[in-house]
């Protein structure tokens, strides 16, 4: 696909036209891939509608710079379109309105070698790497379209010969990197004895409440009993219990009515991670508690990445833009943005310190906010996530596959234990270890490896990549334009 787009660009014709097709092609690849943004309720017009507009105008001068980029030697063009495309999707999955769905790196899920390299750079390698092999492939089929036989086709290839033996060595390098990653093993300094639970229900009916605990309640039971060794941990999906649980500990020993959430704690004896709001100075905030078996909350967690116009409303402090808020989508209030990043404490069976963080819903699809909690000192990352509004499988899945990036990033064991899927153990290089069908009721209890923390390259330097790539990009301008002003 990627191929047809440089070819495209390549052949277009004008800047503006660039821009456009860039455009269209970015907001109609959003639109298609990410349909299932429709079913968040009343916010769908900002998600879905909003987003796809937006996407249009701000790939437009994307595309714009690409076709510049493509005006460049042919041998230097597959370096602009990589670098510029790597920019872009670095734009796109940043800040307060990021969303990194739609990406060079979700098309390599299943080349597990290939994807071993972003310990050092980030998924933003794969960013760069992927349109660069497209834009080589790009450059073949421009050679092939603009000869009249096969001779002149020949003739065409080998002024691209260094760039064709450039790719294929970079494509190389980087499956034996892979290659060799995948059959050195590492070891697991212990493990975690943890009860995924995935309920398949909707938190969001407030009526369904105390039977949604319950459901949850019944499949930690479940798994625990048919288990051969005590858990260690329980983890619950993102919003499990809507009223906030800190300052409501003694409702807690009431509801469920039949069955008190304080008493299923006390009965499992097992400390317990579950979503819930956390107030403080009137401020809300969607948080992960660390829960004893005695109730005591023994840490909060708060999401720092908010969804942008559905958990976080903008300028909400301004009237004019709150009153239309609460006109379009009947609130203008929303979750406050967390600001600290923090790491839990549990002991094992082993009576070893875990140390693990916990990103809240699609926070485990952004790198900087993982790498942050993880150089926190954590060993393992336990996601709690509600995605049973998206209604698809494609929802669920996607949101895996950006995910699991943050395994191989920073080496370290990802859980995930979420509403209706796709709950999850990964390893530090990709594999999957254990998992639940998606949109049914569920629960297990598995051993988590537990790795000693370590940085990589990239948990070092984080986003060196993005930021080289955009200050070459800005040499090589400078040196145009000083070009052109000693020729002219």
């Amino acid at each position: 696909g990627l191929v047809l787009v440089y070819y495209a660009l390549l052949n277009c014709g004008s800047h503006k036209r660039a821009a456009f097709l860039y455009g269209f092609f970015v907001s109609f690849v959003h639109l298609m891939s990410s349909f299932w943004l429709a079913f968040f309720e009343d916010f769908a017009i900002f998600t879905l509608g909003a987003s796809t507009l937006a996407y249009f105008f701000m790939a437009m001068p994307f595309g714009f710079l690409l076709y510049h980029g493509l005006q460049k030697d042919k041998s230097l063009r597959p370096f602009y379109f990589a670098s510029i495309w790597m920019l872009w999707e670095f734009s796109k999955s940043t800040g307060f309105l990021a969303y990194p769905w739609g990406t060079a790196p979700m098309i390599c899920f299943n080349l597990k070698a290939f994807i071993q390299f972003v310990d050092t750079t980030g998924v933003w390698g794969l960013s760069f790497v992927v349109p660069f092999i497209a834009a080589c492939l790009g450059e073949i089929l421009q050679a092939h379209a603009i000869s009249v036989n096969s001779k002149a086709f020949f003739t065409s290839l080998k002024e691209i010969k260094k760039l064709i033996i450039f790719t294929g060595l970079m494509t190389l390098i980087i499956n034996l990197y892979g290659i060799k990653i995948l059959n050195t093993k590492i070891a697991p300094k212990t493990f975690l004895n943890t009860v995924i639970v995935q309920q398949n229900t909707d938190p969001w009916d407030n009526s369904q409440f105390e039977e949604n605990i319950k459901t949850s309640q019944t499949l930690s039971r479940k798994a625990i009993f048919s288990a051969n060794t005590k858990p260690d941990l329980i983890v619950w999906s993102e919003s499990s219990l809507v009223i906030p649980y800190k300052g409501n500990e003694d409702f807690y020993e009431f509801i469920p009515y039949d069955d008190p959430f304080s008493h299923f704690l006390t009965d499992t004896d097992t400390p317990i991670i579950v979503g819930s709001p956390h107030i403080d100075e009137k401020k809300q905030y969607n948080a992960a508690y660390l829960l004893s078996p005695k109730g005591e909350i023994l840490g909060i967690y708060s999401k720092i990445q908010l969804v942008a116009f559905a958990e976080y409303m903008p300028f909400s402090d301004n009237p004019i833009v709150a009153k239309f808020f609460d006109k379009l989508v009947g609130f203008s209030s929303g979750w406050t943005p967390g600001k600290e990043y923090r790491v839990f404490t549990v002991n094992n069976s082993e009576e070893k310190t875990i140390n693990f963080t916990v990103p809240i819903c699609f926070e485990d699809a952004f790198p900087a906010v993982c790498v942050n909690l993880h150089n926190e000192g954590s060993e393992v990352l336990i996601n709690i996530t509600n995605d049973s509004w998206s209604k698809t499988k494609s929802a669920e899945y996607q949101h895996f596959v950006v995910a699991h990036f943050r395994a191989i990033e920073l080496r370290t064991t990802l859980v995930r234990s979420t509403n209706s899927g796709y709950s999850v153990v990964v390893d530090p290089k990709g594999k999957i270890i254990s998992d639940l069908p998606l949109f049914e009721a569920g629960s297990l209890c598995t051993e988590v490896p537990i790795y000693k923390h370590t940085k990589t390259f990239y948990a070092s330097y984080k986003d060196w990549f993005p930021l080289m790539m955009f200050l070459i990009l800005i040499f090589n301008i400078f040196l145009e334009k000083k070009r052109f002003k000693l020729s002219s």
